[in-house]
């Protein structure tokens, strides 16, 4: 008796167990346990019979951790033969189609809003989003797919291939970025190749994230590591090409005449982490360059020489009362700093992230939110991010965090071989790719 009780639990609390006492809105409708809606309008397809919707949030600014989740959702619909939808309605970067192609037509409509769950998964029509993402992607999705007798990335391998899965099909920029990402990787491999090279990228983040090492947790990971890891990376690519004589020499860098040519790219949410002497002197002899120039994000010396303020002082005193300053990216990404973006009421001069945070605690309805500057501003930022993420996720290899969603997302860019054979390097506390950073 107890060995049967302990299997009917294990087997109500599995991933696709169904639910007994559930009963679908469709067939409750049918069954009149509710009402029947109102008569929908016409189309020329029919409702698909099973989809998963996925709702762009309003409150989440990672551009990352919403790409990780879409390429999830894909990946998950299309493994379990639902129809995929997007829903970008309320998504705080504007729309999606602004960034990339539709997604691939599903043969069907979707179903009526009020058809569409957040759980439980047996639901015919689910819908996922940054507020209920745990139901849909936790602990019992990770019994369904994590393989805990493997280690490292293995583990992790089936919730890859949902993601890469997601990738795959949904990861076309539009407009002239995608000629701009398709010309600048191709000028850097031409390149490296004409110097026996190869092309390598750096994605280092600041602002609001912080490493999961606990050393730094409250602190941002030395530049070195970033350097000494691409220096390691590049050794890796390097003995692969190179004969087998010719490895002996991979220690002494000063030696690589030729190699040093080989592109460093480096993308970060801070601008000024490509100036750090730091960075310079631990990457030596290679050069760092921008992954992409079509679109940077600014420092406050930068705005200082396009739009200066001029200072407001009292005659014949030296006390300035208020100066409105330009406020640029120094420092890395910030969500209160995103929020703020386009809002008259955000001037610099209160000067403080605390500022920031409270304008931009306002109500998601507000007209600011909607307001046509704003999500041009927002939109450049999207857009630089993705240009960053394409041309760093077809180098031959990066070095990055697993604590920032820009580097697990880059794992899937990069493909699954690059992740386990060191092609992908985490500098952050030695873990392997996961689709959120855990262990």
């Amino acid at each position: 008796m107890r060995s049967f009780r302990l299997k009917d639990w294990r087997r109500r609390g599995s991933y696709y167990a169904p639910d007994p006492s559930f009963l679908d809105i469709a067939d409750a409708e049918q069954s009149g346990a509710l009402p029947s809606p109102p008569p929908q309008q016409a189309t020329t397809e029919s409702v698909c019979n099973r989809s998963l919707t996925f709702s762009m949030d309003t409150d989440d600014s990672s551009f990352g951790k919403t790409l990780l989740l879409l390429w999830l959702s894909y990946g998950l619909a299309k493994r379990e033969g639902r129809a995929f939808f997007i829903d970008d309605s309320r998504w705080v970067y504007g729309r999606y189609t602004s960034y990339f192609a539709p997604p691939p037509s599903q043969g069907c409509s979707p179903p009526a809003p009020h058809h569409i769950l957040p759980c439980p998964h047996q639901a015919r029509h689910l819908v996922v989003s940054a507020a209920t993402a745990s139901w849909t992607f936790g602990p019992g999705f990770d019994e369904a797919f994590v393989q805990q007798r493997r280690h490292g990335a293995e583990k992790y391998q089936r919730i890859y291939e949902l993601a890469r899965a997601g990738f795959e099909d949904l990861f076309t920029l539009v407009g002239e970025d995608a000629g701009y990402a398709r010309s600048r990787i191709a000028g850097m491999k031409k390149d490296a190749a004409s110097h026996g090279g190869s092309v390598v990228g750096m994605q280092i983040r600041r602002g609001d994230q912080h490493p999961l090492e606990y050393q730094f947790s409250r602190d941002y990971l030395p530049l070195e590591r970033y350097a000494a890891g691409a220096r390691t990376l590049f050794r890796t690519l390097l003995s692969g090409r190179a004969p087998h004589h010719a490895t002996s020499d991979l220690a002494d860098f000063s030696t690589m005449v030729e190699y040093v040519h080989s592109p460093l790219l480096l993308a970060s949410d801070d601008p000024e982490t490509i100036a750090a002497p730091e960075l310079a002197e631990a990457a030596a002899p290679f050069t760092v360059q921008k992954a992409q120039e079509r679109i940077l994000l600014a420092t406050k010396a930068a705005l200082d020489q396009t739009s200066p303020v001029a200072p407001i002082r009292e005659p014949g005193s030296a006390y300035v009362k208020h100066v409105d300053e330009n406020s640029g990216w120094e420092g890395g990404f910030y969500s209160a700093l995103f929020h703020s973006l386009g809002n008259p009421k955000a001037t610099s001069a209160s000067g403080t992230l605390e500022r920031l945070d409270s304008l931009s605690s306002i109500d998601s309805d507000d007209d600011f939110r909607a307001s046509e500057q704003a999500m041009r501003m927002r939109e450049l930022v999207g857009r630089a991010y993705l240009l960053d993420l394409a041309v760093l996720g077809q180098s031959d290899g990066v070095v990055c965090a697993v604590s920032s969603a820009a580097c697990r997302v880059l794992g899937v860019m990069l493909g699954w071989e690059a992740v386990v054979n060191n092609r992908w390097i985490n500098v952050d506390d030695a873990r392997p790719w996961s689709w959120n950073g855990e262990r």
